[in-house]
């Protein structure tokens, strides 16, 4: 089965070495070649996915400074609308009490007045009726002269 023919296995050697040289000179130039560009484009497509990565690591930074700044923008401007809103309060708060005591004391004038005036009206119905006493007790009309000795007289008293 088996047999060792040394002619044949110097021919398979010949030949193996024929192909491997043949080989070496046709085939391995251009898979070495092709071997370095793809090298080339997997060195460059990393190249490229790393500039990409710090790239958008630089746009995320940017981003986030922008909206830290959008953020205290906000903020201040929140405060501004606070500030304004306490002091338009604190005014109306003022002016509310300036006219409430501007309604009190117009107010108070106007008790006075009408205090004057119920007196007034009181007195000279009180007057009339003194008169109209007087000229039923002294059975004649009491005029403006006699009314004024009337008092006086009752004053002395």
């Amino acid at each position: 089965m088996l047999e060792f023919e040394p002619g044949l296995m110097i021919w398979t050697t010949l030949a193996f070495g024929l192909l491997v040289v043949l080989l070496y000179k046709v085939a391995l130039p251009p898979i070495l070649i092709f071997l370095a560009e793809r090298e080339k484009l997997i060195a460059s497509s990393l190249a490229e996915a790393e500039r990409g990565r710090v790239e958008r690591a630089s746009l995320l930074e940017k981003q986030k400074a922008e909206l830290r700044e959008v953020r205290g923008q906000a903020n201040q401007i929140l405060a501004q609308a606070r500030d304004a809103g306490d002091r338009l309060k604190k005014e109306l708060v003022e002016r509310v009490g300036e006219q409430s005591a501007l309604l009190a004391k117009e107010a108070k004038l106007e008790i006075a007045r009408e205090k004057d005036k119920a007196l007034d009206a009181v007195r000279s119905e009180a007057a009339s009726l003194v008169a109209l006493a007087a000229s039923k007790v002294l059975g004649r009309t009491v005029d403006l002269n006699d009314h004024k000795q009337l008092i006086e007289e009752s004053l002395r008293r």
